[in-house]
């Protein structure tokens, strides 16, 4: 490598390989010293430009540095907390050069250093958030001889919500375990292979994935497990053959570790601070050591009985050096025991046994807070999360954490933010699309992180691995269809609005005075694929807490109002609208049960608002899905074939039949009020509070409310959940101005709903208010011809636990 020098303003090269430094610093070498002559300008004119001069006479180096890549490249997927990085062709001076950085053209605090001595590494505030171009300059980049870059150095990166960096180290056979560096530095560990001859392999992203080594283990392997150490150098486990295996990436090459013991499962924990690892292996007892100094295991503590067999993984959390939590599923319950100066057991939550599957949970733990995150079935998968300070009590996080709570919210990750709030991501199915997402503990509500989601999918994933950079940025890992993914999060920082901008409803209309014949004749729909429309812009989806039960068809709902109009709060609570507004509401089924690519539409339900009232429409769907068609006023019964056979019978209420529910003692709108309303919502892949959102497309001005007890809240007492159902089935008749042989809305104390008449305590089967709910018919009188299970099962816990009534 040639070596520069610098010699008063001028700056050469030496060849060979040592320094070459003049005589004089500030004049010419005299090859003729003593002698007065006029050849010492000759000299000194040979000195400076002869090329006879020997091998290691100086030459001036004029050549700019040069930019050879950045890395990750601009075509690439950027992450806010990890350094971009611009190569050169030569060593760089950077005293003097001039860094300016921007987000979305607002501009964002970083720093640059010297990777070596030809990198320049740009690190952002790790408090950045934000999507949109990134923009990074450097001025004054110099090379050590002075010479500045010949053109202007700077990139930029397009900067999605979430960067995703896609990899392949073969089949994947689950999901990644990760660990994230000061740095920014994401290490995974996986399972790849197939049953019986799965490996682990492990690799890390820096701008671009790159493998650590070849695969690892030698027999079929499984539960992989990853953290760093001390030194930010990953250690990595897995099981094989029954033993726990350890080893430990030196730079170039993978070191075993001392096995820590035999068991089913292996796990790995470091402090959020960083530190010694801590692993635990979990078989018959489970045994907690941290790694010592001279590179063996040291026990914290005795091994832990697991009182039954597991029903899922099990989870480690490390708070600090010397201290952790450990916790499974065992018996109904999640079991915690965490570890100060000895094992405490924490105290355990029930969380009962699912018809199919298994429950999942997580431990994450900082300082002396342990937070816990867990799904459990009530009727469909909710996710939950707790956490307890320096006590053995949990103090539970508000309710479900569930984006639609009658759906599938499952396998929870924690982690716990530098501020002390835990922050927990899970995968949803929403509509016919799984989603990712990911939620923060403010200290008294869950608050979504973005808004953006991490997965959009049509199939299930793998259970999400959660970790947080030092600046709290989560990065979420998970496999799909055999494949590796990891995301990044970026921003924003606040969620926004799921929608800012409301369409014009101009060309979707319904006149009641001659209603279109067809779905399509409306122009509220459109139908790209048969059974399954799409709705016109104008139209704004909404959602709500608890439905009305509809014999289990899955239901989409949408308010059309004139443009610029606007929404208004009855006494009854309910939203009013203006005239010419129109509500919708679709019915669909699964053709094959629990499988969402089958969904088709058989129902689409107008109301519209005219001068004289509120009037209904129905439209039934042709089999083929090609179109609906208006039926005349009467109530019909179709039946729909199911893939697997037998059918499924709906019923099409008459138009009579639609306003005596929505009529005006309750509604005449029933889902449009604050409570039902208050929940989150998915925009098309943005999950955002939904009265904000409407607040912003100039519907309503609410933008807070106490939301109803969703029914499927495991959380809630029975005598929440049973009222709830109530209040959203019932109360639109049974209220004070309507049927008022009982009042069942929700605010009205138990005492005053006249129900006490209707209830046995202790026996459901001699309630005739159980008894009416559970036939056909029943209760409801409308709209139904199959018997809710749900609210079989919640109004029968409930009676059966009462003494007295009230």
């Amino acid at each position: 490598m040639p070596y520069r020098l610098a010699l008063g303003c001028a700056v050469f090269v030496a060849a060979c390989g040592q320094d070459v430094r003049p005589t004089a610093p500030d004049a010419p070498v005299d090859h003729d010293a003593g002698v007065d002559d006029a050849s010492d300008v000759n000299d000194a004119l040979a000195d400076a430009g002869s090329n006879d001069a020997s091998p290691d006479a100086p030459i001036p180096d004029t050549s700019p540095p040069n930019l050879l890549s950045v890395i990750p490249a601009a075509v690439g997927e950027a992450w806010l907390h990890e350094p971009i990085r611009f190569e050169f062709d030569e060593p760089i001076d950077l005293t003097g050069a001039v860094l300016t950085v921007t987000l979305a053209g607002s501009p964002i605090t970083a720093m640059m250093s010297l990777e070596g001595d030809r990198t320049v590494a740009v690190t952002l505030d790790p408090a950045a958030r934000g999507r949109g171009t990134l923009e990074i300059q450097l001025g004054g980049v110099r090379d050590l001889a002075g010479n500045g870059a010949p053109v202007p150095v700077s990139a930029q990166h397009a900067i999605a919500a979430w960067s995703r960096v896609p990899t392949d180290r073969g089949t994947a056979a689950g999901s990644p375990v990760l660990a994230v560096g000061a740095s920014g530095r994401v290490v995974a560990a996986w399972s790849v292979g197939s049953a019986g001859s799965r490996r682990i392999v492990v690799s890390e992203l820096r701008g671009t994935w790159q493998p650590l080594g070849s695969t690892l283990g030698a027999a079929d392997t499984s539960s992989p497990a990853i953290t760093l150490d001390a030194l930010q150098r990953p250690v990595v486990a897995w099981i094989e053959g029954g033993t726990a295996q350890v080893m430990r990436w030196s730079g170039t090459a993978w070191d075993a570790l001392p096995s820590p013991g035999m068991g089913t499962y292996v796990l790995l924990a470091t402090p959020p601070a960083g530190g010694a690892p801590t692993v635990a292996v979990v078989g018959t007892t489970a045994a907690v050591k941290i790694l010592a100094t001279n590179d063996t295991w040291e026990a914290l503590g005795g091994e832990l009985a697991l009182g039954g067999a597991l029903a899922s993984e099990p989870a480690l959390a490390v708070p600090a050096a010397g201290r952790a939590a450990i916790g499974w599923i065992a018996g109904n319950q999640l079991v915690v025991h965490r570890y100060t100066t000895s094992w405490t057991a924490m105290a355990a939550i029930a969380i009962g046994t699912p018809p199919s599957g298994i429950h999942r949970m997580s431990l994450a733990a900082r300082d002396d807070r342990v937070a816990i995150a867990w799904d459990q079935y009530s009727a469909s998968f909710s996710v939950y999360a707790a956490m307890a300070g320096a006590t053995s009590a949990w103090t539970r996080l508000g309710r479900t954490l569930d984006v639609d709570v009658a759906g599938n919210a499952a396998a929870p990750a924690i982690a716990i933010d530098t501020s002390g709030n835990p922050v927990v991501a899970w995968s949803e199915r929403i509509e016919t699309t799984e989603r990712g997402v990911l939620a923060r503990w403010d200290g008294s509500a869950w608050t979504i992180v973005g808004g953006p989601t991490w997965l959009a999918a049509t199939t299930l994933p793998t259970r999400p691995t959660l970790a947080l950079h030092l600046g709290n940025a989560a990065v979420v890992g998970w496999s799909l269809g055999g494949a590796i993914h990891v995301s990044r999060f970026n921003g924003p920082r606040d969620p926004g609005p799921g929608m800012t901008v409301r369409a014009s409803i101009n060309g979707c209309a319904l006149a009641v005075a001659s209603p279109p014949a067809t779905l399509l004749a409306t122009g509220c729909f459109s139908i790209p694929t048969a059974g399954k429309p799409t709705a016109h812009a104008g139209l704004v989806p909404y959602d709500i807490v608890n439905e009305l039960w509809t014999d289990g068809t899955r239901k989409r709902r949408w308010i059309g109002l004139p443009d610029g109009g606007s929404m208004t709060t009855s006494a009854t609570e309910a939203w009013t609208a203006p005239v010419g507004s129109i509500i919708v509401k679709e019915f669909a089924i699964e053709t094959t049960p629990g499988n969402t690519a089958t969904r088709r539409a058989v129902e689409t339900r107008f109301l519209v608002n005219t001068a004289a009232g509120w009037l209904g429409f129905t439209y039934r769907w042709r089999a083929n899905g090609s179109d609906a068609d208006l039926l005349n006023d009467g109530t019909y019964t179709t039946d729909w074939a199911l893939d697997g056979g037998g059918t499924y019978r709906h019923l099409y209420p008459s138009r009579s039949q639609c306003l005596s529910c929505h009529e005006n003692s309750y509604g005449p709108l029933l889902g449009l009020r604050a409570p039902q309303l208050a929940r989150w919502a998915d925009y098309d892949g943005v999950i955002a509070d939904q009265l904000p959102t409407l607040v912003q497309l100039g519907l309503h001005t609410t933008t807070t409310a106490n939301p109803f007890i969703a029914t499927h809240d495991a959380s809630a007492s029975f005598e929440q959940r049973a009222r709830s159902y109530m209040a959203a089935n019932c109360a639109h008749c049974h209220n004070p101005n309507n049927i008022a042989v009982k009042d069942l809305r929700y605010t009205t104390p138990l005492g005053q709903t006249k129900l006490c008449t209707s209830i046995t305590p202790g026996s459901p089967s001699s309630s005739d208010l159980y008894v009416r709910v559970t036939s056909r018919p029943g209760m409801p009188a409308l709209g139904t011809l199959i018997v809710d299970p749900h609210a079989d099962e919640i109004l029968a816990r409930w009676i059966s636990g009462m003494t007295s009534c009230p």
